[in-house]
């Protein structure tokens, strides 16, 4: 289900976009597919790196990608030749979602404020920020290493607030995740859950969205 949240007498100004799986694809599941078959190392694979500490760290900004590698290599030793595929071409998983980018022009060419709000690893923003020329059209954003915060913390909303002296109740915050959207409604922001189904162009008109 869908998640759209709005205060309806303020009119929203400002587009606030996370990056993964909003605007561009991390499906780390499907991309492991291409150098195994075998399902169970992979949901072992996500389990193990994905999903550990040490990929928090990464979105923190605190350690490195290739200490990081360094570390599973040491955890993991059986499944050394998955990290290592996995971290020599790990940036090709960053793939742009077309029909998203598309509403972020036409946001952009109505008058919209567009902000990037996102848990991203520093070389991962980098690849992606050099290779994609959309990211000319944010008028700003923060980015979870550069702050060493992290999304659900509620200081990672407070700051895109505080930055760009933003009126909560005129911005909508879209992310895949629903409780990342928990503490942005608490500061009175509109939400909107984006999963694979959501029509976003929709969902922006339900907020009487010029798209």
């Amino acid at each position: 289900m869908n998640i759209t949240l709005f205060t309806r007498h303020k009119l929203i100004k400002n587009i606030i976009f996370d990056l993964g799986n909003v605007l561009l694809n991390f499906k780390p599941e499907e991309f492991l597919l291409r150098f195994t078959n075998d399902r169970k190392l992979i949901k072992k694979f996500i389990s193990n790196v994905i999903r550990s500490r040490t990929w928090l760290k990464l979105d923190r900004g605190i350690i490195t990608v290739q200490k990081a590698r360094e570390k599973f290599l040491l955890r993991y030793p059986d499944n050394s030749n998955l990290i290592n595929l996995f971290f020599d071409h790990w940036t090709k998983m960053f793939t742009p979602i077309e029909k998203n980018i598309e509403i972020l022009r036409d946001l952009k060419k109505n008058g919209y404020k567009l902000y990037i709000l996102s848990n991203y690893i520093e070389e991962a923003f980098d690849y992606v920020n050099k290779k994609y020329e959309f990211f000319s059209l944010f008028d700003g954003g923060i980015i979870s290493y550069r702050i060493q915060i992290i999304k659900p913390e509620m200081e990672m909303f407070k700051k895109i607030i505080n930055e760009y002296n933003l009126n909560p109740q005129e911005c909508v915050f879209i992310d895949d995740i629903a409780t990342f959207l928990l503490k942005p409604r608490k500061l009175k922001m509109n939400t909107i859950q984006y999963r694979p189904n959501t029509d976003l162009r929709k969902e922006l008109r339900n907020l009487k969205i010029n798209v």
